[in-house]
Formats: C-alpha cells, sequence, structure tokens
C-alpha cells in the first residue's frame, strides 16, 4: 500500500527520537492510548489503517466472488477471514508510534479479536442494513405469512437444539466437550444446543436483498422465522444461563424474560406501524439537505437501542422500525437514499465478522475437526429439514421448503457471540469454541451460495400459489399522463405524487422501486406510475380513475411550481407500447 509505504522514513524519525523497544499492542488498543499526549490520535490513526485494509479487501473479493457466480457477501465474510488477526492481519505491519506494530494484533487469552471502535462500527452497518431489509419488506405479505414463521422459528430452535445436545452426549466427542477431566458434560451439550440453534439474520438478509427475493412467500417467512427465532434464542439462553449457574432453572425468570423480550418485539412494530403517517408528514416537512435519512437512521438507532435494553439484538429494533415505515411513501425514498450508504459500511460487517474465525481453535486436533463436522452435519439437518418440514404444513411445497430450510441455516455473529460468552464464562472450553467457529464458517457459507440457485430454478414454492392480481391495469383506451420535467425535479414531483395518491386512498406496493416503478393499488383497481431514463412521469390506470390521477398531477404541479422552478403542465401522449 503507498500510503505506508510513504509513512515509513515518518515512523523511522519517530523511532529515532523515542528510542527502540518493543511495542505490543493488543486487539483491543488500549496500549496505544497509553502514549502520552498522542494516544488517542494514534488509536484513531490505527483504526484508519484498518477500516481502510477492510474495506479493500471486502470489495476485491466481493467482486471477485461475484465473477465466479458466488454471492458477493461471501467475498466480504472471506476477506475479514483472511486479513483477520488469525491470518495475514497478525503479520501485516504498519508505522506507529515509531514502532512496525500488527495491523491485526494476534488476541491472547481470550481477547475479543476486534476492538471496540472498529466493533460499533459493524454494528451501527448491521442497523442499517436490516433497517433497510424492513423498508423494503412488504407488510401485508409479512402478516400473511407470520403464522407458518412462527412454526418455521420454533421447530428452527428445537430441532437443532436437540441434535446439538445430542451429538455432544456421543461417548467420544462427550471426553472432548468438557471443560476438565472428570466434569459433567451437561453444561457444554446445552451452550452446543443453544449455538446450533442461533439464526443470523443479517446473511440472509442481505442474500434475499440481493436476488431481489425479499418479499416472496419464502423470503418473507425467512426473516419473519428469524426474528423470532432471535427472540427464542434469549429465551433459551437464559433457560442455559441458569442451569449452568445455579443447576435449576427458575421458570418465573424465563417467564419474565419471554414476556419482556415478545412484548418489547411485537409492541415496538406495533408503535412505529401506528405512528408511520405522523413520522411520515413530520420528515416530509424538514425541508433540509439529507434530513429524510439522518431522521430515519436516527429513529432506527434509538429502537434498536430500545430493543438491546430489553435483551434483543440491535438489528430487531432497526428492522421493526422499518418494517413498520414500509407501508408509508417515503419508504423508496429512503431505500434509495441510503443505498450508496449501505454500499460502504455494510461490507465492514461482514467482513467483521471473518475476523471472528479462529482457524487456531478449529483445527487444534483432528478429533476436535472430526467433532466439528459432525456438530456441523447436526447443524445443516436441524435446520435445513426441521424448518423445511415445519414449512410443509404451513402450506408450501417441497421447493419452497427446502428455500426456507436454506434460509434458516445461516449462525453468523449470534453463534459466535454465544460461544463467546461460553468461553469466557469457563463454561465450555476450547474444543466446543473450536467447534462452534468451525460450525459457523461453513453454515454461512454454504447457505448463501445454496440459496441463490434454489430461487433461480424458478417456479412458486407454494402447493397452491394465489391468484396473482394483475400488477398493471388492463389496457387503457385513453392515453396515459405523461409529464415531462427538468432532471431536477422528477424526484420532487414523483415523491410528492406518491404521498398525493396514498392520501387519496392508493396503496404502494413498490415491488419494482429499484427501477423507478411504482404500482399502486385501491380496491380493485391498479395503477402504475414510471419515472423513465428520459426525465418522464409516466402514468398508467383504467379510463375510471385517469382523471383521478390527472387531478393530482395537476395538483402536485402546483405545489412544486410554488416552491421550486415552474413546471409544464401535464399533457396526454400515447404511450409506449411496452408500457400501455
Amino acid at each position: 500500500m503507498v500510503y505506508l509505504a510513504a509513512l515509513g522514513p515518518l515512523a523511522a524519525a519517530a523511532g529515532a527520537a523515542s528510542g527502540a523497544g518493543e511495542f505490543h499492542v493488543s486487539p483491543d488498543l488500549h496500549e496505544i492510548l497509553q502514549i502520552p499526549e498522542h494516544g488517542r490520535t494514534y488509536q484513531i490513526m490505527m483504526v484508519l489503517f484498518q477500516l481502510s485494509a477492510i474495506l479493500v479487501a471486502a470489495k476485491l473479493l466481493g467482486w471477485l466472488a461475484e465473477r465466479v457466480r458466488v454471492p458477493g457477501v461471501i467475498g466480504e465474510l472471506l476477506a475479514g477471514a483472511i486479513i483477520g488477526p488469525y491470518l495475514l492481519g497478525q503479520w501485516i505491519r504498519i508505522p506507529l508510534h515509531g514502532h512496525w506494530v500488527s495491523l491485526f494484533p494476534h488476541p491472547q487469552d481470550g481477547q475479543w479479536p476486534v476492538n471496540e471502535i472498529l466493533w460499533s462500527f459493524a454494528q451501527f452497518a448491521s442497523i442499517i442494513l436490516l433497517f433497510i431489509t424492513g423498508l423494503h419488506t412488504d407488510l401485508k405479505q409479512f402478516l400473511k405469512y407470520v403464522g407458518p414463521a412462527t412454526l418455521v422459528a420454533v421447530v428452527g430452535i428445537a430441532a437443532p437444539f436437540l441434535l446439538g445436545v445430542g451429538t455432544v452426549y456421543i461417548p467420544f466427542f462427550a471426553d472432548l466437550a468438557r471443560p476438565g477431566a472428570g466434569e459433567s458434560v451437561l453444561v457444554p451439550a446445552l451452550f452446543v444446543g443453544a449455538i446450533l440453534a442461533a439464526t443470523s439474520i443479517g446473511i440472509t438478509a442481505r442474500v434475499l436483498s440481493d436476488i431481489e427475493q425479499l418479499d416472496t412467500p419464502e423470503g418473507v417467512t425467512i426473516l419473519g422465522a428469524a426474528v423470532l427465532d432471535d427472540v427464542l434464542g434469549i429465551i433459551a439462553l437464559a433457560i442455559v444461563g441458569g442451569i449452568a449457574s445455579s443447576g435449576t432453572v427458575s421458570f418465573a425468570d424465563v417467564g419474565w424474560i419471554s414476556f419482556k423480550a415478545i412484548g418489547v418485539w411485537v409492541a415496538l412494530t406495533g408503535v412505529i406501524l401506528a405512528l408511520a403517517k405522523h413520522i411520515e408528514r413530520l420528515f416530509n416537512r424538514i425541508r433540509y439537505a439529507g434530513a429524510l435519512v439522518g431522521l430515519g437512521l436516527a429513529l432506527a438507532f434509538v429502537c434498536s437501542g430500545i430493543a438491546e435494553s430489553f435483551g434483543l439484538a440491535f438489528i430487531i429494533g432497526a428492522y421493526s422500525v422499518g418494517l413498520g415505515l414500509s407501508r408509508t411513501a417515503m419508504a423508496h425514498r429512503l431505500m434509495d437514499e441510503l443505498r450508496s450508504l449501505s454500499d460502504f459500511v455494510v461490507p465492514v460487517f461482514f467482513a467483521c465478522l471473518g475476523m471472528l474465525v479462529n482457524f487456531e481453535a478449529m483445527f487444534s486436533d483432528w478429533r476436535v475437526v472430526v467433532f466439528g463436522l459432525v456438530v456441523t452435519a447436526a447443524a445443516i439437518v436441524g435446520k435445513l429439514v426441521g424448518c423445511g418440514l415445519a414449512a410443509l404444513p404451513a402450506g408450501f411445497n417441497a421447493r419452497g421448503a427446502y428455500r426456507i430450510g436454506l434460509g434458516m441455516m445461516p449462525r453468523g455473529e449470534v453463534a459466535l457471540i454465544v460461544a463467546g460468552i461460553g468461553l469466557s464464562r469457563n463454561l465450555i472450553g476450547e474444543n466446543v469454541f473450536g467447534v462452534s467457529i468451525m460450525m459457523t464458517l461453513i453454515t454461512t457459507i454454504v447457505a448463501p451460495i445454496l440459496l441463490v440457485p434454489a430461487f433461480a430454478t424458478g417456479g412458486s414454492g407454494r402447493k397452491r400459489p394465489a391468484d396473482v392480481t394483475p400488477k398493471l391495469p388492463s389496457v387503457s383506451q385513453l392515453p396515459g399522463i405523461m409529464l415531462h420535467l427538468p432532471p431536477d425535479l422528477c424526484e420532487p414531483f414523483l415523491h410528492r405524487l406518491l404521498q398525493a395518491a396514498q392520501s387519496h386512498g392508493w396503496e404502494g406496493t413498490y415491488e419494482r422501486a429499484d427501477q423507478k416503478i411504482y404500482l399502486l393499488r385501491n380496491g380493485g383497481d391498479a395503477a402504475q406510475v414510471q419515472l423513465d431514463a428520459n426525465n418522464r412521469i409516466i402514468i398508467d390506470a383504467s379510463d375510471s380513475r385517469q382523471p383521478e390521477f390527472a387531478t393530482m398531477v395537476e395538483r402536485v404541479r402546483e405545489s412544486v411550481s410554488t416552491d421550486m422552478t415552474p413546471l409544464p403542465a401535464a399533457n396526454r401522449t400515447p404511450l409506449p407500447a411496452a408500457a400501455a
């Protein structure tokens, strides 16, 4: 890297001034803060070097992954693992305070491999990812499949949990799982079960978003089940923790935790849904550059903090906010304006997950490798077969059940955090920790690779596909409404038109918002609003509803003209054949 080479002479000069000597830096970078006068500056500089390396590696390997037809998220995960502290990161040297230090120092004695600043940045990225995922989710579709999602989530917790516990009790593996000679295998077995029960909503959401399958019956079922899995996982972890600490389970405590976790999630989503129109009206009144994105993210951050304070994950709060706002006209604006930010920060989240992979613990002993492969097989069967079978009585066919099982398979950061808790409290040993890492890595990589072709084959995942209401109205005898606009006024006009339509009872489905095509419904009527590449807004509706849209267009034109450059009047121009 050119900028590191350029710093070499400066580092040498600083070393001569400060004197020789070993300068050890641990992953948390706390030694850097002890440097007189400039400790915090050096720490920020270190994080900037780390962040730049992550972005370069994640974007490069993400691009290479897609070149070989593998989801880009796999490349980002591998980028973190390769340049992380357990592989190349400890050998990459950068100049700091007159010394050459590791870019990603190797952890010692159970240290967290990623420093707090970088990990916090990654958490912000995960919140943004799930906020966008919630905005993109079709609420009606989500509510329609909440029943199947609940069934899938319950089985998706129970099946892998039982398989994990049973695997640890196999005599050959039981000796490896004991924290110490002669100690009980119960607690390690329960922890393995809890680790296998986890589901990483972030990884699945990213893949479903990339292949545009978030709003399919399988997509919303997977997301709903993954959210519920997080809630149920908290309850399971509370039970395991109670047994580990006292040997008993307090049903009163478990009941309170269950009520709190489920109640907060439902209440948070419900409050945002109830206030969505008022929130949208308030946000639209603040006409300041970037106000919509800033206020939207502020709301997502606040609700993420609330969710975490009640024991839920940050990302559950972010998803709830996005889901609550998904039916507003500003939802697609937020998705559009957050896209560039997401492309920048989200790869950091997945790369940081890759940095948690401890290859030393994973391959410490051939017996541990065998143990890990068997546990991984149990993890795959538990989700793929368990969740798949649970989807069958909920109306899905074998194709849909397979997709759902694959979508529930990734474990990601959830499993690693649970394993880290067990290791830090001496409830599990290094062997079980290594097994957990292997299982997490394999399921996280395999699931997206299989999920993409599972959807690419096409075909409905339902036993009885619902009758699809035509997304476009029948061909109108009247010419459509077409408005030619200056480029800088297209987006403002479009957003106000969609808000006006919403106020007249039209509901936006926005399935093709990324193409600037917005599909509206009102009772049995449908309409399409499109912003094309030639800066034209084209409206196609049935003959009986065209006068209504013509009136709305004129009112919006007057409204925008009052605030901005005068606009040309709408004109009725025959639509292109493809749009009619």
